[in-house]
């Protein structure tokens, strides 16, 4: 009796560890692989993130540090990396930090960073500055994009995500978002989501470099979900 005892809770064990195994096995295939595709981190180097330290509207660097906190917060759930540095541009040492995994946080009014690493880049899409900010504008083409405020009190923003890499050491990360505004800015990292890494490794070669142009609504307080409405693989040397 003992033993058909033992037996059976041999079995009842290895049949919850199968079940454990392989819901634990789905679930990394149909989340966290995808998103640790689209962040191709190199884990044996720092993962270092610069948030913007200059600009006209103060409301600019609350978001920057919001969206890195969700940076740090998806990272440490879905990839394990725990150790992300926060840094303020004007802190930034580039002589100790520029090969590090970098992610740039906030466009060029807010952030001196940007414009560093995008001039090395030739992305499709870049910031303008305009009358009322800056806007994203294509480098071949007509398309442009910005903050627009309607008369009924919704508005609609733009922000712009690179996935490259790093200039300075290719075989760390680079990875560049920011909004024209508030909103976009805030709203970038949701790319990292898992519904998101889903559509887009399945949309692009992630070993290529990317520029995602990211459009965000507030209608009453109430966001929908953002939407890729320009996009762009790009050449790297």
């Amino acid at each position: 009796m003992s033993q058909d005892l033992m037996v059976n809770l041999v079995a009842s064990l290895l049949a919850f560890l199968v079940g454990w195994l392989a819901r634990n096995l789905f679930t990394y295939y149909r989340n966290r692989r995808p998103v640790a595709r689209l962040w191709r981190i190199n884990r044996q180097a720092p993962v270092t993130a610069i948030v913007g330290s200059a600009g006209e509207r103060e409301a600019l660097w609350e978001a920057d540090a919001l969206a890195a906190m969700s940076i740090r917060q998806g990272l440490s759930r879905d990839l394990k990396i725990h150790s992300v540095a926060t840094v303020r541009s004007v802190a930034f040492s580039l002589a100790a930090h520029a090969e590090d995994n970098i992610i740039v946080i906030g466009g060029p009014a807010m952030n001196e960073m940007w414009k560093v690493y995008a001039d090395r880049l030739n992305a499709p899409y870049k910031f303008r500055r305009t009358s009322n900010g800056y806007g994203i504008e294509a480098q071949q083409g007509d398309d442009f994009f910005g903050e627009v405020r309607r008369p009924d009190g919704t508005s609609q923003d733009h922000a712009l995500v690179i996935l490259a890499r790093n200039p300075f050491e290719p075989s760390n990360r680079l990875i560049m978002m920011a909004g024209c505004g508030f909103l976009a800015t805030l709203a970038a990292p949701v790319l990292f989501s898992y519904s998101f890494a889903r559509q887009l490794t399945r949309q692009f070669d992630t070993k290529q470099p990317v520029a995602l142009v990211l459009s965000v609504e507030d209608v009453g307080g109430y966001m929908p979900k953002p939407v890729i409405v320009a996009h762009a693989q790009f050449a790297q040397v």
